[in-house]
């Protein structure tokens, strides 16, 4: 049971092909409420499939909860906040959430990711995998559009400090959703806040490839709502992209 402090087991491996191909084999065994974290990964993913670059320096943990004991819905606006909440020590530049689950930084007048979030769910389990640019060089191919944290501060940072850190709010928020102490609309608000695509006009892409374009109204458990030309629109996920 967790309860005071929590405290989830952490299996820390030096390298793996994916934190959360690995935290699935446990999960199918029953194992929950625990992280598996990952120095380097030979065979990351982001979303749809997509190659996650996972050098040395990097931060990549995957966290596995009970999917009865937790809202998925609610655990998945709360990864995001945690690591922003956690990030701002690190950093005077402004962070932001690109949804679903990008963590951008803002860089000389436009964002750049620093993180990701790829979370899988089953009906007993979720699975949130993170992946953190804390001090790896970033490859070339990416440049443009992701930066690490150790090119913004200028320095190495303390990778397993800032994942104890960001593990600590994480369980912490759980324990106050658990006890009452704060409700899910709390979170959401805290979510919006750092949001950078609400107001936005945007283009998402479904997981059938359909594009939608639309200006976005809201973001809440549910997904995001776009006004269309159709009219009101609400998306559950899909791949974002800012036109403006």
């Amino acid at each position: 049971r967790l309860g005071k402090g929590m405290l989830m087991e952490v299996i820390h491996l030096s390298e793996i092909s994916s934190t959360n191909d690995y935290a699935k084999e446990l999960a199918k065994e029953g194992k929950r409420n625990f992280v598996v974290l990952a120095d380097r990964q030979n065979n990351g993913k982001g979303r749809w499939g997509r190659v996650w670059y996972s050098d040395e320096g990097g931060l990549y943990f995957s966290i596995v909860l009970d999917a009865k004991a937790y809202d998925p819905k609610v655990v998945n606006i709360l990864t995001p906040v945690c690591i922003v909440e956690v990030l701002k020590n690190y950093t005077d530049k402004e962070l932001g959430l690109k949804f679903p689950n990008d963590i951008m930084v803002k860089v000389n007048d436009s964002y750049k990711k620093l993180g990701g979030i790829l979370t899988e769910l089953t009906d007993d389990y979720m699975i949130i995998g993170i992946g953190i640019d804390v001090n790896n060089q970033i490859r070339n191919e990416i440049r443009e559009i992701a930066i690490s944290l150790k090119e913004i501060v200028g320095k190495e940072l303390d990778r397993m400090e800032i994942f104890s850190n960001i593990l600590k709010t994480f369980e912490s928020y759980l324990e106050k959703l658990k006890n009452k102490e704060i409700d899910d609309y709390e979170i959401l608000k805290r979510y919006k806040k750092y949001s950078i695509t609400i107001g936005k006009v945007v283009k998402i892409q479904l997981s059938n490839n359909e594009i939608i374009t639309g200006k976005v109204y809201d973001i809440d458990f549910d997904g995001i709502v776009l006004g269309t030309e159709k009219g009101i629109e609400r998306i559950a996920s899909g791949i974002c992209i800012h036109v403006r």
